[in-house]
């Protein structure tokens, strides 16, 4: 059907490297090492590390990344955690860089993959090396984070940075927020299709996993976030469970909250100025591609905010 062609073309389809954004890895950050830890989510196999410093204490952070990339989208994040003295855990999700898959099968897989990581992970008496264990994502990551509690026990906390609260609620922004016949008509459909995706997981709403499990959890958002807006998400947890969760929200970091103000503008500029050369028809070829970023300040884009982490590391390293 015209629904679900378009929105395989313009979500569930593959993501790979492109080929002229810088995707960092290991080698790029002094003193972090990446051990290589693969498993399997359904028919498929993802791939990933273990990234550690020397100074690594025994607690495991497992990172879910974002639509739009795989894990390396967020290695600046990664170096930063391993630095801090964690384990991080990180893989590319089904249909993403590293990992097989034709395509992502929609919102519901990133969930579908964590759970069958912490399988893995407790298959393989992994997570007995460890003191605690903890959950961030970004994003797709977040909602990933915010409820794989219902579905795994043994996770000490979690922190949700810009995540939707359910699939059911991202559906229904994507359709117009449901206003109208025609609009309640695509959000009928696209639920059908996330249903059918992944039935076990697309009932998975964050209020419940704060709700029904032992699990502590942080929601970190900015207020402006024009990818997954705040009132509908963080906010509504905020109304839903009151201070069953921690909060660490601010403003003027649009879908990056853990980034510092110049990373977000400069982020902005340089993808603004990206989408308008498109659209002029200027950037045909890979090669025009690459020679607009030929300039670009890889490590300035991805900028974090010290003080945001300061926060999130603080919730982490309280025993309570």
């Amino acid at each position: 059907m015209l629904i679900e062609r378009i929105y395989k073309q313009k979500l569930v389809h593959r993501y790979d490297d492109n080929g002229y954004i810088k995707y960092f890895t290991a080698d790029d950050f002094p003193g972090v090492t990446g051990e290589p830890f693969s498993f399997r989510s359904g028919e498929n196999m993802l791939r990933g590390f273990f990234y550690r410093c020397e100074n690594a204490k025994n607690e495991l952070i497992v990172f879910c990344h974002g639509i739009g990339g795989g894990h390396r989208s967020y290695m600046t994040e990664i170096a930063l955690l391993c630095r801090r003295g964690y384990t991080v855990l990180a893989y590319d999700n089904t249909g993403c860089f590293a990992s097989e898959g034709k395509d992502i099968r929609g919102f519901t897989q990133s969930l579908a993959d964590l759970d069958a990581a912490f399988t893995e992970l407790k298959a393989r008496g992994t997570l007995r090396d460890y003191r605690r264990v903890f959950v961030i994502g970004h994003s797709w990551g977040g909602y990933a984070a915010a409820n794989i509690p219902a579905f795994q026990t043994g996770i000490d906390k979690c922190a949700a940075i810009s995540g939707f609260v359910s699939v059911e609620k991202m559906l229904l922004a994507q359709a117009g927020g449901g206003k109208g016949p025609a609009n309640r008509y695509v959000y009928r459909r696209l639920c059908g299709i996330e249903r059918r995706a992944n039935p076990k997981y697309f009932g998975a709403n964050a209020p419940d996993a704060v709700n029904g499990s032992k699990t502590k959890f942080l929601f970190a958002h900015s207020e402006d976030d024009p990818t997954v807006a705040f009132a509908d998400h963080t906010g509504y947890i905020m109304q839903s469970v009151g201070d069953k969760a921690e909060y660490l929200i601010v403003n003027r970091r649009f879908h990056n909250p853990n980034y510092t103000e110049d990373a977000v503008k400069y982020l902005a500029e340089t993808f603004g100025g990206f989408e308008k050369a498109q659209k002029e028809g200027r950037l045909k070829t890979l090669a025009d591609k690459q020679n607009y970023f030929a300039g670009t300040d890889w490590r300035r884009m991805t900028a974090q905010d010290e003080a945001f982490w300061d926060r999130v590391c603080a919730f982490l390293d309280k025993e309570n």
